[in-house]
């Protein structure tokens, strides 16, 4: 059961597109207004700070395992990092024309990472701000881009429909998944790092074994895009919580089943395409964001 549990409809000034949880009940958003917004969910949904300083819209924003800092990227092709004890400006890092979309945070290291509109994926070391690795897919921009959550895989999906997982440490190729037709826009590894599930705008949902680079399910149900997909971080892909959250351009939110390839829940309270969709550490929280400018927590039973 999913129990819409908090909103704030004007959380932005303008459209929402990512949204991250970053510990201690609180998130992170991020919005075409040029700003990322902290939050606490402690009692209903709480704005605790607006950290300025993007000159374009922010495209995502990412969370350190502990939630003590945050990465956000920017149409201003920056990234920026924020220390969340002090909401302070930690480092800004210039990626170049084109060379930032979507960013992710090494679970376990003060490394970043984004994709690039030439194929690449960037790793960076956040105390330096200096370039540490460089993953060639040979493909087209990375559209997405997901960590492990042992760290020890990268994940990519292209607008071509590629998804490449790479070993975050020896830069090896481990797998080239394929099923999508169309653009993937968000990808998320299961809590065992076993599988990995992916969003893109041919309407579906897919989850893949990495190791074995097989299609294991496609989900199908949407009626528009799929932005955005969270994998239950109480779940692996043979436990006993199998969840999983989607975003679509269909203005709705759906959760499915992984064991049973069914949709269990749709969530229809935006008015505008679905942006970002993230469970908390625990999976008893799913947060929502959207074009409608607003910011949406639900309570998962």
């Amino acid at each position: 059961m999913y129990t819409a549990i908090g909103a704030v409809e004007n959380a932005h000034e303008d459209g929402v597109w990512s949204v991250a949880w970053t510990g201690n009940n609180r998130l992170v958003t991020g919005s075409v207004d040029n700003t990322v917004k902290s939050w606490s969910t402690e009692n209903g949904l709480d704005s605790l700070h607006t950290l300025r300083g993007h000159e374009l819209g922010v495209i995502s924003v990412s969370s350190e395992s502990n939630g003590r800092y945050v990465a956000s990227s920017s149409l201003d092709s920056r990234i920026k990092v924020w220390n969340m004890a002090d909401h302070s400006l930690m480092k800004t890092i210039e990626g170049g024309p084109v060379e930032v979309w979507t960013v992710a945070c090494d679970p376990h290291g003060p490394r970043i990472a984004t994709g690039t509109h030439s194929g690449n994926i960037n790793v960076f070391d956040i105390e330096t701000g200096e370039k540490q690795q460089t993953f060639e897919t040979k493909g087209k921009f990375i559209m997405s881009i997901a960590y492990s959550p042992q760290g020890n895989y990268i994940a990519s999906g292209s607008e071509n429909g590629a998804i490449h997982v790479f070993d975050s440490q020896t830069g090896r190729l481990v797998s080239t998944l394929s099923g999508h037709a169309m653009s993937v826009r968000s990808l998320a590894f299961s809590a065992d790092g076993r599988f990995l599930v992916s969003a893109s705008d041919d309407k579906r949902v897919h989850m893949y074994d990495v190791q074995h680079g097989s299609l294991v399910a496609a989900l199908a149900g949407h009626g528009s895009w799929v932005l955005s997909v969270a994998w239950s971080p109480a779940s692996t892909g043979s436990g006993s919580v199998d969840h999983i959250a989607s975003g679509s351009s269909d203005k709705k939110v759906k959760v499915w089943d992984i064991r049973g390839r069914q949709c269990l829940h749709t969530l229809d309270h935006h008015v505008d395409q679905v942006w970002g969709v993230a469970y908390n550490e625990s999976g008893t929280r799913l947060a929502t964001v959207s074009d409608d400018k607003s910011l949406r927590v639900y309570a998962c039973q």
